[in-house]
Parts: structure tokens; sequence; C-alpha cells
């Protein structure tokens, strides 16, 4: 079987990005042959960029899909000549039902228009998303769609520890609490620093809060000015836009922190790096949670994921073993597989 991913390919800026690098590693385990087009880096989509390397995947020209792949994988756009073919199209949704409605409600882009137009039409066989709790929303506002849920893939060689983990120096605390979901329109971090300055001023004042994944302040000052205040409380750490190399905070932590109740990358990565989650309720990967919101009730949470770490030396391990097994690449791959075949042999529903 040969399948063709579009995509923006755009390494260490994007989860996105990192999802299907993964996707494919489990794709090709099981004997997929699979290549990903460049398609979305130019806002006019008007060109592709082939021969473009991250890790095993090199990009190919449009051109292989049209002539060799037998199922075409959306995750950003597919090129309007390769759509012509009419091969059929699986489409994985990657953003938040709610993030991508705001997108279009407020004018910024048309991702949940994209998805509701495509999903009258017969070409896109499949629709598939990494997250059962967004099942309920994709049901309703694709009613009749065939719409699977597979397990996330993820490649935990890239999560070993590294050689050298990053070094807060003065900024370092005990514990050292990382921050980094991105900053989005339905949920952004702001609560997850809020509770853990309360962690700290509340239970534990040798912590330290490390944020990364800041919106740029030179596209808003309100971002220094925020955090300049909160700078005052003492406790912040390091502050960072994107940094290339997470891994190597996460090493460096004791403890993660999302606002977020579904597994996104920032989670997933950091339980393949021994990292302790606290995370709103419902997160499956969540070592201790609280309703996001609650600020009282999150910063006790930290606090209790805080007091376990301390007192058990092999919570960290434990984190890891638990996320391995339940994300083992080889049957999540059988899934994938058994999922194209059903499409490419016109057996799905």
């Amino acid at each position: 079987m040969k399948v063709a991913h579009f995509g923006n390919f755009c390494p260490g800026r994007a989860g996105i990005h990192t999802a299907v690098m993964d996707l494919m590693a489990v794709e090709r385990a099981v004997g997929i042959e699979s290549n990903f087009v460049d398609w979305g880096f130019d806002p006019k989509n008007e060109f592709s960029r082939v021969g473009i390397k991250d890790e095993e995947v090199t990009t190919v020209a449009p051109e292989w899909a049209i002539k060799e792949a037998d199922l075409l994988i959306r995750h950003s756009a597919v090129p309007p000549e390769v759509e012509k073919t009419g091969k059929p199209i699986v489409m994985y949704l990657h953003g938040r039902p709610e993030y991508n409605f705001n997108l279009d409600l407020f004018g910024k882009m048309g991702c949940l228009r994209e998805v509701l137009h495509h999903a009258d039409s017969p070409q896109y066989k499949g629709f598939a998303t990494f997250w059962a709790q967004h099942l309920f929303y994709w049901r309703a506002m694709l009613p009749g769609a065939n719409l699977h849920l597979l397990p996330t893939p993820l490649n935990f060689e890239k999560y070993n520890k590294p050689e050298k983990v990053m070094d807060f120096g003065d900024a370092s605390g005990t514990p050292n609490i990382l921050i980094c979901d991105m900053w989005r329109e339905d949920v952004t971090p702001m609560r997850s620093v809020i509770a853990s300055i309360e962690f700290a001023q509340k239970y534990c004042p040798t912590a330290k809060i490390h944020v990364i994944a800041l919106p740029d302040p030179n596209a808003n000052p309100v971002v220094d000015r925020m955090f300049g205040n909160l700078r005052k409380s003492g406790f912040l750490g390091k502050l960072a836009t994107l940094i290339p190399d997470l891994k190597a905070a996460m090493w460096a932590c004791d403890i993660l922190v999302s606002p977020l109740n579904i597994e996104t990358r920032t989670i997933l990565e950091a339980q393949a790096c021994q990292l302790p989650v606290v995370a709103s309720t419902g997160c499956l990967g969540a070592t201790y949670s609280a309703d996001s919101s609650d600020i009282g009730a999150t910063a006790l949470a930290i606090n209790d994921c805080w007091k376990e770490v301390q007192k058990n030396v092999g919570l960290r391990k434990r984190v890891q073993r638990k996320i391995r097994e339940r994300l083992a690449p080889d049957q999540i791959g059988r899934q994938v597989f058994n999922f194209y075949k059903e499409i490419v042999n016109g057996n799905h529903v």
C-alpha cells in the first residue's frame, strides 16, 4: 500500500508536523510505503518544496502521489491537480473543534469551514482523530461521516534522555515547573501560570516556573507587560518563545502543568521524557488532575504531585512505562493499516 501525506513541512515549529512524522514512522514499520508532499508553506498554495529532510522523511513532489499513491492523507490541503485524480482521501482532524470554530468565527482562518465542506465530498472516504473527547463534536458536526478514533503514534526513541539537559542556572528552582502549551483562542496556559504561582506562594516558595512557547512579545506589548508584573512574584524562571529542543527542558524539570484535558503533543512528549503531568480533569495522561479553571484546585494538584515526586523515586520511570505500554507503536501501526486498507479496498462504511 502506498500513501501520500499532505501538509506544511515545518520541523520544530508545530505539533502537527511532529505528529505526522511519528504517524509515518508507524506506517512504514508495518510495510506501508509512506511519503510526504509539502503543501501549505506558501500561503497561496502555489508550490511544493521537494527534497527537504526531517528524521527519516524527505519530501517528494506531488507527481509521486498522482502516479503512485493508493491513498491521499490530508493534514492541511491537497494540491488541485492531485485531488483531480479522484483517489480516495483521508483527513486527519488535528485541531481542537472549538479552537477551529473560533478561528472561523473571528475571521482568522477557515479551518472548520474546510472540514465541513469536504465532509460532503464522496472523495473524502474517512476522517480520523487522536482524541476520544473530540468524537462527540465531530459526530455531531459531521453526521454520517466515516469517523475513526486512532491512538496517537509516538516515536519513543526521540525522547530518550539527552546527553545534556537544559541548565536553568540562577533561574532553577525546587521544583522546576514547565508550562509549554501553545496559546490558543479556546484555552490558554495563563491559568496554568497563575495556578503554579499560587502553588509556589502557598505551598513551596523554592519553586520556579519556566514558560516556553510564549506568544511573540513583539506582536503585542501586553505579553511583556503581563509577564513583567508576574515576574515580580519571584517565581518565574526561564521565559521563551519556541526553542529548538523542548526535550532538554522536559528532562530538566520536575512537573509539567497543562490547562488541557486531552493528551496534546506536549503532554505525550512529557510522559515519554519521564515527566509527571498535572492537567485538567479528564486528561488520560495526567499524573494528577483538577479543573484547570479552578486555580486553587490546580495549585493543590501540583502540590500533591510534587509531594509524590519527592517520596517516590520510581514515579518518573512509571510515567514513561505506562505510556509506552499504552501507545505501543506496533499495535498502532496495525490499526492504521487496517483503517487504510478498508478505504483502499472500498470496504468502509
